[in-house]
């Protein structure tokens, strides 16, 4: 089972200004659904004001006491079995993805772990109305402080962990898959690379040109619409069609 992990308040003045493109993305998840950005700026400065305690961050929740009283968390969901199976798929594709995830640095092709707008859900225990409160949104700017420097904190987040992805892509890349099927779906999925590989079966004859005196639906025109015009205008269409089936 993935174990919860533990960090030391960040001290006064401890504002960050620049942040990892994953850092960012975790702030905009939080900061396009605030129903008011006043709470959100007052959160910025009480991440910077050093009044957050120490933050634990355990499958699916970050938490942390304010103020020595509101007790904070921010909860995302854990990736669905089909997620994890995609992400591991895109680990899988380059070795150069683990390496770097190890080394600090979160590639693009793993984006599936960050959550996006409406992924994070703020609780706390103050009376604030927002979504996020104040004291939500500083925990969310000092989870971002945590994640520019430790992007596997995502997985734990996301209720896996590092020795679990390290061990999926072992068996992902011993046991490749044959091809991917839909499990309601009993029918087998053809591999692309099998598909392309086929030839081009011939066209089917074109139909033969129409000899019957043409005939349009009488359909009831639009309020506001000429009905005689809107006649002429799908006869036109109809006639240009046969034109253009009888040249070929």
């Amino acid at each position: 089972m993935t174990e919860a992990r533990g960090f030391r308040a960040f001290p006064v003045r401890s504002r960050r200004r620049h942040h990892t493109w994953w850092g960012t993305e975790w702030i905009q998840a939080m900061e396009d659904t605030a129903v008011d950005s006043g709470l959100t700026k007052r959160g910025r400065r009480i991440a910077a004001d050093g009044r957050i305690g120490p933050i634990t961050v355990s499958p699916g929740r970050v938490a942390a006491v304010l103020d020595g009283a509101c007790q904070t968390a921010v909860t995302v969901e854990a990736l669905s079995g089909n997620a994890w199976a995609a992400l591991v798929a895109e680990a899988s594709v380059q070795s150069g993805h683990l390496a770097a995830l190890l080394d600090g640095y979160l590639p693009h092709a793993l984006s599936g772990l960050v959550p996006g707008i409406g992924d994070l859900d703020a609780q706390c225990s103050c009376d604030d109305w927002g979504n996020p409160c104040q004291h939500a949104a500083a925990l969310c700017y000092q989870t971002a402080w945590l994640l520019d420097g430790d992007p596997s904190l995502l997985l734990l987040l996301r209720g896996r962990s590092m020795e679990e992805l390290t061990a999926a892509i072992a068996e992902h890349r011993a046991n490749p898959p044959v091809c991917l099927t839909d499990p309601d779906d009993p029918t087998p999925t053809t591999l692309a690379a099998e598909a392309f590989a086929r030839p081009v079966p011939p066209l089917p004859e074109p139909p033969p040109p129409a000899t019957e005196e043409l005939r349009l639906l009488s359909i009831e025109p639009p309020p506001g619409i000429d009905a005689g015009a809107l006649y002429g205008a799908a006869a036109t269409a109809v006639t240009r069609a046969r034109l253009l089936l009888a040249a070929g």
